[in-house]
Parts: structure tokens; C-alpha cells; sequence
């Protein structure tokens, strides 16, 4: 005699947890993978902005008269983790950092302003931000203008509605050595933040942005490579720039206009 012991099973509920991890490990892999390394070190910043934001009241006075916040320091050294932990192949170059010399032995780059505006930083304007650059093979990745407290970015690869203007851009440096703007047609703006500035003509809100006394590479690549994304006209040191790695030891004077 056959006995059918089918009516006797009962259905177990399948556990679904090993699956559960197993496809989170995946997620987090492949979302680490796909991720633009601007992206996750924008990230980031916006993960901890509250505490960044605190620190804004603690700052120093460096060697050439500006200062350096905690702020500026934190954001230096959260990305310098995360580049240390999943990015070594590229060499860190941070206004904050000391890269003189060392940077000449690599050819795989991340440039970071931690916090460009600082003295807009430490006097609780919003009106700072933070630029990062990738260059690979000397040769420029991607790059990223974030700015926290205003809630607008751009990254490599974003389509930008351009806005119409006859607003100049200026550096604030062009002010302190008392050049004057030349064309009367236009407005002109200066805003202590070379980021902001970068994000305006990027945006079409600034007609063109000028800095005829010069910023170092970290206040400029991030704006220059975008720009030049964007079909934009920009020029270093009088000559037209294509994206190549600059010297993080000198001052580069800058134009980028809009067509």
C-alpha cells in the first residue's frame, strides 16, 4: 500500500534574508562601481553638513593673511578617507594639504577645495562652496561644483538651462589690486567665492567670468573643465585651454565666456 504524504506538508515560509544581504552587498558594489567618484565624495559632504556647518566659528589665520577653518579641515579630511580607502591610485591635491613636489611622481589626480569662500564661510554667509576635480592620465575626468548652503550643483555629464545675462563675474582679487572693469556695457560682480562664480557663468547668470590676477588650481579646474564641457570658451594665461593638468605651485589667470 502507497501513502500519499503530500496532504501532510506543509508550506514553510521561504526565508528570504540570506537573499536580502547577498543583493544588498550587490547594490552597494555596483552602486560603487556606477558612481561618479565626484558623486560619492559630494556625498559625502552632504552627509555630514551639519557637523561641517558647526565649525564655522573655529578658524586660523595662515601664513598669507586668509584663513582656514575646522570646516575646511573636516571636509579635507573626510574625502582624504575615502580616498585612502577606495581611490589610492590617485594622488589627493587639497588647498589645505601639502602636496609641493610630492604631486610630480603621479600622473592620477583628485583636486580639492575643501571650502572655497571661507571668509563667507566663517562670517555665516551661504554664499561658499566646494570644487573637485579627477584627472586621469593627467588628463581630466570629471569634475563637481557643490554648493551646500544653497542647494545647487553641477557635475559632469548634468544638461544646464542657460540663463541670459550682462553680468560680469569678478574675483575679489581684481578689486584689492584696484583694477578696474573695462567695458561699460556690462554689470560686474564680485562674490568671494570662485565656485559661485564658476556656477553663475556655467548657468549663463554671469555673461563671463574673469580673473586677471590668477587662482591656483584648485580654485579654478572644477569651473574651467565644466565649462569646457559645455562648450564654452575658456582660456588660461591668455592661451586656450583643452583640459590639461595644471601646476598646483603657480597662479593662473583665467577667462571663460559665454558664446
Amino acid at each position: 500500500m502507497i501513502t500519499d504524504h503530500s496532504r501532510n506538508l506543509q508550506l514553510q515560509p521561504k526565508d528570504f534574508s540570506f537573499y536580502s544581504k547577498f543583493n544588498s552587498i550587490l547594490d552597494y558594489k555596483f552602486n560603487l562601481f556606477v558612481k561618479s567618484i565626484c558623486t560619492k565624495l559630494i556625498d559625502i559632504i552632504k552627509n555630514n553638513l551639519s557637523e561641517i556647518k558647526k565649525l564655522k566659528n573655529t578658524f586660523y589665520k595662515k601664513s598669507d593673511g586668509s584663513h582656514v577653518s575646522e570646516g575646511d579641515l573636516l571636509i579635507q579630511k573626510l574625502l582624504q578617507d575615502e580616498i585612502l580607502k577606495n581611490f589610492k591610485n590617485y594622488f589627493l591635491i587639497s588647498e589645505e594639504n601639502d602636496h609641493s613636489g610630492k604631486w610630480e611622481d603621479y600622473n592620477d589626480f583628485i583636486v580639492l577645495d575643501p571650502i572655497d569662500g571661507t571668509e563667507n564661510f566663517i562670517s555665516g554667509m551661504l554664499e561658499w562652496g566646494v570644487g573637485i576635480s579627477v584627472f586621469e592620465n593627467r588628463k581630466h575626468a570629471e569634475s563637481a561644483i557643490l554648493l551646500p548652503d544653497m542647494n545647487l550643483e553641477i557635475k559632469s555629464g548634468d544638461k544646464i538651462i542657460k540663463n541670459k545675462s550682462k553680468i560680469v563675474g569678478m574675483s575679489t582679487r581684481h578689486f584689492k589690486k584696484g583694477l578696474d572693469p573695462c567695458d561699460k556695457n556690462f554689470d560686474y560682480r564680485a562674490l568671494g567665492c570662485s565656485m559661485i562664480n564658476m556656477y553663475y557663468v556655467l548657468t549663463g547668470s554671469f555673461n563671463h567670468y574673469v580673473d586677471p590676477v590668477g587662482g591656483f588650481l584648485w580654485d579654478i579646474l572644477p569651473g574651467l573643465n565644466l565649462a569646457i564641457e559645455q562648450k564654452m570658451d575658456v582660456y588660461v594665461d591668455g592661451e586656450k585651454y583643452d583640459g590639461e593638468f595644471l601646476s598646483p605651485e603657480k597662479r593662473y589667470k583665467i577667462k571663460i565666456l559665454n558664446k
